[in-house]
């Protein structure tokens, strides 16, 4: 069998023939009514993996459960503005991103942060008042230290945790950063804050429902991937149309379609691979499986393998993040003239509202409610027409102005959707030391790709970078 070199990021960027030269591996030989690898989830990182796969001349059949291409990738095409509910931009340092996009094309542009002329650029909403940055430190409902009395509230946890002491890469997973992975809690109250100020702290906090569960590991992580765009020119960017034409232009490109609505319950060994059972009774073989569906998805899928057990204990146990959404179109631009733009933070159901132009208009047409963790259990405990009229109270109650100048459209949670039951991986304190080295080791020749199990990105670019990793762990495997 020919060698075969593996495919690696300056190969891809450099031109699109330069994916995979003239050469291409010989047909895997076994059953010719079987498909030589089966990809679970049509995300990004199914996707990639899916086309590097193919074009070394491999067949590849595509399982996805929802009715729809892109994963984690959403966009709301039925409210006005077509606002994203899953990843929101494309950063500069998104190098795969950039590149799947162009080549799908579906071209990029850069957001605009700073829609707007009003002074007052965030509202403070707290105790049921409304706020203005410039009295937070002497506000009663202010219950910061005194060192930090004049530290906005959605400033405070990356004031309190500083500067990441790692660069983006893969440090994260270095030992000497290991004692790192506690609650970040711990920090809080070792600087002398109160219960009530850490609460306050984690409504800014993606990536854990509480700050007690959330790991100082993976926030310095993630400010350290933060930090490296913001060094990197080009600039944040989103699709034209919506961030989800990027993965429905990708589908296109594969040589076979994908089966949607084909949600898959089991996984076993057959005579010759596996076979992946779905939802349809549908039975599919193959010789390699790619299993690029987030873990809160995977433990819900019958795995009759023999998995080592730590991982199957990740699989049942990695943390995943919770976002509930509600959506408003503007109408009219009721805060021209007011001093403020609507961007809101608050300490009620809403937690924080953000203001934005996802259709590259020029002006503020869409405003979103944005709750995690913790308050977006407590939303999806409501009935929802309780959720949605509580929502709407602290809404106005944080920008009365807003009252028949927007529209009220529908609202999302992540948490609710069967295919991804969750946003993206938040390791709990703890679970990147234990899991994060091992999880995505091949269990024989299945293979695991997803945001989750990227080293070096985050986000869509770590899913990029995790299907590239399975492809590649393939083709080694056929290259021997």
């Amino acid at each position: 069998m020919r060698k075969f070199s593996l495919f690696n990021r300056r190969r891809f960027l450099q031109s699109s023939a330069a994916l995979i030269g003239a050469s291409t591996l010989p047909p895997v030989s076994w059953a010719s009514n079987s498909t030589d690898v089966i990809v679970i989830g049509a995300g990004l990182s199914g996707l990639y993996a899916a086309q590097l796969l193919e074009q070394v001349g491999l067949s590849v059949k595509v399982l996805e459960g929802r009715d729809r291409i892109g994963g984690r990738l959403h966009t709301l095409n039925d409210v006005p503005g077509a606002p994203e509910a899953g990843g929101q931009t494309i950063g500069p340092n998104y190098g795969r991103m950039i590149y799947v996009a162009q080549k799908a094309g579906v071209s990029l542009h850069n957001v605009n942060f700073r829609l707007g002329n009003e002074p007052v650029r965030q509202l403070i909403h707290a105790g049921g008042e409304r706020i203005l940055p410039a009295e937070w430190a002497t506000s009663p409902y202010n219950p910061f230290p005194q060192a930090y009395k004049t530290t906005l509230p959605d400033r405070l946890l990356n004031q309190v945790i500083g500067s990441p002491p790692l660069v983006a890469g893969n440090a994260w997973l270095k030992p000497e950063f290991a004692e790192l992975d506690y609650p970040v809690a711990r920090l809080f109250k070792t600087k002398g804050f109160n219960q009530a100020a850490i609460d306050i702290a984690g409504i800014s906090n993606n990536y854990g429902p509480t700050l007690e569960e959330a790991s100082l590991l993976f926030l310095h992580r993630n400010n350290a991937i933060v930090t490296q765009s913001m060094s990197t020119p080009g600039g944040v960017k989103i699709a034209k149309g919506g961030n989800q034409r990027v993965p429905e232009g990708m589908a296109k490109m594969l040589k076979t379609g994908i089966r949607l609505n084909s949600a898959v319950t089991q996984i076993r060994h057959a005579s010759e691979g596996y076979m992946v059972k779905c939802a349809d009774n549908s039975q599919h073989n193959a010789r390699y499986v790619i299993a690029a569906v987030p873990f809160s998805t995977l433990r819900h899928v019958d795995l009759q393998l023999d998995l080592p057990a730590i991982q199957q204990e990740a699989i049942e146990q990695l943390a995943y993040g919770k976002v509930f959404q509600a959506h408003f179109a503007v109408e009219q631009p009721f805060w021209e003239g007011k001093g403020f733009l609507p961007n809101v933070w608050s300490d009620s159901i809403i937690e924080r509202v953000f203001a934005s132009d996802p259709s590259n208009t020029g002006k503020i047409t869409n405003l979103t409610v944005w709750i995690n963790g913790k308050g977006a259990d407590l939303v999806a405990q409501l009935p929802p027409k309780e959720a949605e009229k509580q929502i709407l109270s602290a809404f106005y109650e944080a920008l009365p102005e807003a009252k028949g100048a927007v529209r009220f459209v529908t609202t999302y949670s992540w948490d609710s959707q069967t295919m991804s039951r969750g946003s993206f991986a938040t390791w709990r304190p703890g679970q990147i030391n234990r899991y994060a080295h091992v999880m995505a080791t091949p269990a024989g020749d299945l293979h695991f790709a997803g945001e989750h199990t990227a080293r070096w990105s985050s986000g869509m670019e770590g899913a990029l970078e995790s299907g590239e990793r399975a492809a590649n762990e393939i083709i080694a495997k056929l290259s021997r």
